[in-house]
């Protein structure tokens, strides 16, 4: 991605642009909103002193995200609709796995919104039936621990956008919650038991459904290491108890608001696939592919910004017994319904003949379709492929990456990638 600071003065410009690279993100600098930058910009960001006081729409219209960056003391309005000029805010001062962790998760969400927007003009230009959106549900956080005060601000907090609070006093009633029912946040009390608390929160992450569930982990007062812990497990915000948590807690409104348009865009991106795709492998039909692809590489061609593509061709182990045509279409039918799962929302996938899945990848450079199509192959290849008569037959995968060349089109992109894996096929 590529990030630009902007501001009127270049000391702000210049201290904004030091605490995003010691978190980890490569960041420029420039003064002014409408100065271009010289490699293209992705995402904006503007220090902000008090209101919106920028305007965000300054910096042209193929920028992903304008976002506000302030001081942890002066967080966003709370509420599920606070009115912003930016798509949304990032905290400077915050440490550095939270601030790093922010910018990551608002540059997920610009995708998946870019690519929504896509997905529809796609489905539109193919007359594809438009699907039902989802459903809004009521604002809900859960509070895990033992009881305390901020059990009652968060109760306030949140009544007061007509949202609730669920309460339960031991890790394995929390985890049942979670499971049991959707939640917007999770607030966990380590005042009493930190241990437990930084448990949990980094339980959280391992977790596939709950990995983005906006986390606020409770400390007692002084106690730093709970707190550096909590973040690095990433907690969205840590608030000390019987202290003022007004910042903590709009910083978890900011990412509850912001999970909630990440989880409605990927919403929308599945069901927009849906109804172009093939329902036995949750890919696309060839015909929506061949027009999205197009719009694709049209789309970052405009914007400046990397695409990518992996190919891979699924074929048995050397030496392997060749299965029945039956067997080997059910087994790479459901080699193709395991790629489906394990690409980004935003990927597109298809599956080419009786052996090939082809992946586009918007926003992604050369590296990460490397990365996309080793993870398929790896966890594919540890697949029990069944032969038909009991036995099973183990799977090999050639690959090939290409990105996105000056000029080229998506049926262009897609040709040279398939003419990388038929020269690695031609044997020496």
């Amino acid at each position: 991605m590529r990030i630009v600071v902007r501001a009127p003065d270049a000391r702000i410009a210049r201290e904004a642009q030091t605490q995003l690279i010691a978190a980890g993100v490569d960041a420029a600098a420039l003064l002014g909103p409408a100065r271009p930058a010289p490699d293209g910009e992705d995402i904006s960001i503007f220090p902000v002193t008090g209101d919106d006081d920028l305007a965000a729409a300054a910096t042209g219209g193929t920028t992903l995200a304008s976002l506000a960056g302030r001081r942890w003391s002066a967080p966003p309005a709370r509420g599920l609709n606070a009115p912003s000029s930016f798509m949304g805010s990032i905290a400077l001062d915050a440490p550095a796995p939270l601030l790093a962790a922010q910018v990551e998760a608002w540059s997920r969400v610009a995708i998946a919104e870019e690519e929504r927007a896509r997905r529809i003009a796609t489905a539109a230009a193919i007359e594809a039936p438009t699907p039902q959106p989802l459903e809004p549900r009521k604002l809900k956080a859960l509070y895990i621990g033992a009881p305390s005060s901020m059990f009652l601000a968060l109760e306030r907090a949140l009544s007061e956008q007509d949202g609730l609070v669920a309460a339960a006093f031991s890790s394995y009633a929390g985890f049942d919650h979670l499971h049991d029912e959707p939640f917007d946040a999770v607030v966990l009390n380590g005042a009493q038991d930190a241990a437990t608390a930084v448990s949990l929160c980094a339980a959280l992450r391992r977790n596939a459904t709950l990995y983005h569930m906006p986390t606020m982990v409770v400390v007692a007062s002084g106690d730093a290491t709970t707190a550096k812990a909590a973040i690095e497990r990433g907690a969205s915000a840590v608030a000390t108890v019987n202290a003022p948590c007004g910042s903590s807690l709009g910083w978890l409104f900011e990412a509850i608001r912001r999970e909630r348009r990440r989880r409605t865009a990927e919403h929308e991106m599945r069901a927009l696939r849906d109804v172009m795709g093939d329902s036995r492998t949750g890919l696309w039909q060839r015909p929506a592919f061949d027009a999205h692809l197009a719009r694709l590489a049209a789309d970052h061609h405009g914007s400046g910004r990397t695409m990518a593509m992996s190919v891979l061709r699924v074929m048995p182990a050397h030496g392997a017994r060749a299965p029945a045509e039956d067997v080997w279409r059910r087994g790479f039918t459901e080699v193709a319904t395991l790629a489906s799962r394990l690409i980004r929302d935003a990927d597109s996938g298809v599956t080419l003949g009786g052996d090939l899945i082809a992946i586009a990848l918007p926003a992604c450079d050369l590296k990460g379709a490397k990365r996309t199509g080793e993870r398929i192959a790896s966890v594919a290849e540890c697949t029990a492929f069944a032969s038909g008569d009991g036995g099973a037959g183990p799977l090999v995968f050639e690959q090939s990456a290409v990105e996105l060349q000056a000029g080229e089109s998506g049926a262009g992109l897609l040709a040279r990638a398939l003419r990388a894996i038929e020269v690695e096929s031609i044997p020496a």
